[in-house]
């Protein structure tokens, strides 16, 4: 005779065992059942946090709490201690909140235990919400006449859960529940004994009850094994829900008050968990899931800041500062219903071409720009017409101090005048193009909206517009780094009024992946037209980018529309600390842990400095990634505008977790890691330098870099020394990366690539065979790789030879193989 769960494991062959909310409802035409069983927690109420037990953070502030210095921490192992008593004491496992109260707190009066009761469940109702589809489910169930009962495993007693269901749920909804049942009231859990007392208190066979949760166990195995119709309701698909814990890392990870004074928050769980992202389709994955939150928390931060303003009887003009702030004005446009404000086209050329009014102006410029010797792209920004910064820079490359000699001609006075007498025009030309797009009048108050970070247009351009036509120009940016009296104009989603600063600087260094992603379909602008019509640059970025672009912009406004609509269901918006800290998160868990998938579409893209020059730099590269790895380390991450890509942790991310934690924790506490401190490996080889007849014999350290790979440099004078390797008293197999001549003085530091020369071509290889992609095997201890010299581009300067190799086989491995 079959067994009940192999009748139930048929049974189930032909009906739905595994739901996405989204399916709730067929499952009442599947399934022909007296009795409608549903599970509560993440099954009906969901909360606003990442995991149950971060609502403590925000319990722990509760008064009760807090006088008893009762923190989260505590009441989870409060919880595991009552859990271990009532065991040895009863043999099961159920318990209630005035059994965890005591666990720690013995001598609690009952007032003093109600009051913590009260706390607990004042913050479990402001930290849920209802799941739409939950309820259409038990409104349909209700049409269909059948009774609905909730069975619950909670600590929570029957009163205190109608108590937060009652606050939670529609009247209608609420009144359709006919009976509760707690693990805590009824001594046994789900997974323990539950539902068949519950079956003999319904007096139904198994078949006549449906049971949806979420939890594998207690909601659908257990169940099934009893013959009861059982099917477990699964939040999201597999790849959104591994984002989630990546975005929990990050947000925990980058800022040390979460799960320490505030609970880490995830306000949009409920939402994927009614939407199916197919992971073929990777603008969904960026566009809905990734870049949707953080667009929809700066969205919702704009709505209210400018209404802020216009309760404080201001009459606000808000900006879109083009380009990056075109994705920010369609969401704020899909959540407000119409369009808050203009697109102007301000880039950081625009407001430096337009800010230079004295000396000290044009030097603050020159300053921070000079040592990058591009004089062509320095006198462009400057505004000195073609012909005199043509001589101006031919008389600055032919000096001994081509910079200094260049400041010098900056600082001539016919010099200094023409900056500032075309700068005055083009600021001109500017407010030309602000009356034009927004009707800009004297005395307006103007909202510049921009990612940030430093706002340089609002920097640049305040004192001039209020000197000039007394507008007060305010700033609201999605990241608002401290710059001198910031509070008075400024505020960002992120700012320094709540967020580290280290934390901060930490995403805008890698900040470029997700401008690009913002970035309106145009070139960067440069110029106006007298009327204000903008001229833009030659430089734009490949029709596909934007192509790719396009598709993950329209994803991201289909979040926000779907959220917006959500919430609205929902009955519970999520508040702007949980908005703000869940994109902070999820912009760290882009930057610095994004997914293979999200790297496989986007890894052409380029980013556009907007500075009025022609460079494109790449995103990232994942090969070079690896390469530069295998060469130098970690610290093969370039700044310079040669060689450098925008966003290195997308190429640690392919490499290894363990290297963007490293970067991430080298960023958020500012640690001193030095290249000597990553491991104490080390492989010495026997190095010898040859010049003029005479030899000399060393030992030398080679660090270790990455995939098995070590770095082995050595000195070489100003590149006359000719170098003997003597791997082969070693290794018998040896693979060899790479060889590179390098100014030493530039060894990991940012113009390392600069002032590199491969010379592969200068090793000779003494029994030595190679026997593919460049693995060598040693014939005898003698086997030896020789370095000639070649000529130098700098005769002055000093360089090393680094050998970049990844032993395979010791002599001595072979010895104990054959011993074996």
């Amino acid at each position: 005779m079959d067994s009940v769960a192999n009748r139930v494991s048929a049974k189930s062959d032909a009906k739905k065992t595994h739901v996405r909310s989204q399916q709730l409802l067929s499952l009442l035409d599947e399934f022909s059942v007296k009795v409608l069983s549903l599970d509560c927690f993440d099954t009906i109420i969901w909360r606003h946090t990442a995991t149950p037990v971060d609502v403590f953070f925000t319990i722990q502030e509760k008064p009760s709490f807090k006088s008893l210095g009762f923190t989260a921490r505590m009441r989870a192992q409060a919880e595991g201690l009552a859990r271990q008593k009532m065991y040895l004491d009863h043999g099961k496992t159920e318990i209630k909140l005035p059994d965890i109260y005591r666990a720690l707190f013995p001598n609690l009066t009952n007032e003093e235990i109600q009051s913590l009761a009260d706390d607990e469940l004042a913050a479990e109702i402001e930290s849920t919400y209802v799941l739409p589809p939950a309820i259409e489910l038990i409104r349909a169930a209700k049409k269909r006449g059948l009774p609905i009962i909730i069975v619950s495993d909670t600590y929570l007693s029957e009163p205190e859960l109608r108590r937060l269901l009652t606050e939670k749920l529609p009247k209608d909804v609420l009144d359709s529940i006919d009976k509760i049942y707690c693990s805590s009231e009824m001594g046994k859990a789900k997974g323990d004994g539950l539902f068949p007392i519950i079956l003999k208190e319904l007096q139904e066979v198994p078949s006549a009850l449906l049971h949806i949760g979420d939890h594998i166990i207690a909601d659908y195995v257990t169940p099934q094994a009893l013959g009861i119709n059982a099917v477990q309701l699964i939040h999201y698909d597999k790849h959104v829900g591994d984002s989630l814990r990546m975005q929990a890392l990050a947000g925990g990870f980058i800022d040390p008050a979460i799960r320490h004074q505030r609970a880490l928050a995830s306000p949009f769980r409920g939402l994927f968990a009614t939407t199916s992202l197919s992971k073929d389709k990777p603008e969904s994955t960026i566009g809905y899931a990734s870049v949707g939150q953080i667009m929809y928390s700066f969205a919702q931060f704009i709505l209210e800041e400018v209404e802020e303003l216009k309760q404080q009887g201001k009459k606000p003009k808000v900006l879109f500062l083009m380009r990056d702030a075109y994705l920010p004005s369609l969401v704020c446009e899909a959540l407000a219903g119409k369009a808050i404000g203009k697109c102007v086209r301000i880039s950081r050329f625009a407001s430096f071409a337009a800010s230079f009014r004295s000396k000290e102006d044009i030097d603050r410029y020159i300053g921070d720009n000079v040592l990058s010797f591009r004089f062509y792209d320095i006198c462009k920004q400057l505004l000195i017409p073609e012909p005199m910064a043509k001589v101006l820079i031919q008389k600055a490359v032919q000096a001994n101090n081509p910079a200094a000699e260049f400041i010098k001609l900056i600082h001539l006075p016919e010099t200094l005048k023409t900056i500032i007498n075309e700068s005055k025009a083009y600021y001109e030309r500017l407010k030309h193009h602000l009356e034009k797009e927004v009707g800009l009048e004297k005395g307006d108050t103007l909202v510049f909206v921009d990612l940030g970070y430093t706002g340089t247009a609002q920097v640049k351009l305040e004192p001039i517009f209020k000197k000039e036509m007394d507008v007060t120009i305010l700033g609201r940016y999605l990241i608002s780094l401290s710059t001198p009296n910031w509070q008075q104009s400024r505020k960002g989603l992120l700012d320094a009024s709540w967020c580290d600063e280290r934390t901060m600087h930490m995403l805008v260094s890698y900040i470029a992946l997700l401008e690009q992603i913002c970035t309106a379909p145009e070139k960067s602008v440069i110029d106006y037209q007298e009327d204000g019509t903008p001229i833009y640059s030659e430089t734009s970025v490949s029709k596909g980018q934007h192509s790719k672009l396009e598709l993950i912009q329209a994803e991201c406004i289909r979040f926000a529309k779907e959220a917006k609509q959500f919430f609205d269901a929902s009955g519970k918006a999520p508040s702007s600390i949980a908005l703000r800290d869940a994109a902070m998160a999820e912009l760290g868990r882009l930057l610095f842990l994004p997914s293979q998938t999200e790297l496989d579409f986007l890894q052409s893209f380029e980013f556009d400095l907007n500075l009025g020059t022609k460079d494109l730099l790449e995103v990232f590269d994942q090969e070079k990634g690896l390469m530069g790895l295998r060469k130098r380390g970690l610290f093969f991450m370039e700044k310079n505008l040669k060689s450098m890509r925008t966003n290195y942790p997308a190429e640690l991310r392919s490499a290894g977790m363990e290297l963007v934690l490293t970067l991430m924790a080298h960023h958020r506490y500012e640690f001193d890691v030095r290249v000597t401190d990553l491991s104490l490996r080390r492989e010495v080889i026997n190095v010898i330098a040859i010049k003029g007849g005479q030899s000399n014999q060393t030992k030398v350290e080679a660090l270790p870099t990455h995939d098995g790979y070590f770095s082995l440099i050595v000195p070489i004078g100003n590149g006359e020394f000719q170098i003997g390797l003597q791997f082969g008293l070693q290794y018998q197999w040896i693979q060899i990366e790479s060889a590179d001549v390098i100014v030493v003085n530039t060894l990991y530091g940012s113009k390392e690539s600069e002032n590199t020369k491969e010379v592969w071509e200068n090793l000779v290889f003494d029994q030595m065979v190679e026997k593919g992609n460049h693995l060598y095997e040693s014939l005898s201890n003698a086997g030896l790789i020789v370095y000639l010299p070649t000529s130098m581009a700098n005769q002055q300067a000093h360089y090393a030879l680094r050998i970049v190799f990844r032993p395979i086989a010791r002599w001595q491995d072979q010895k104990k193989q054959s011993i074996n």
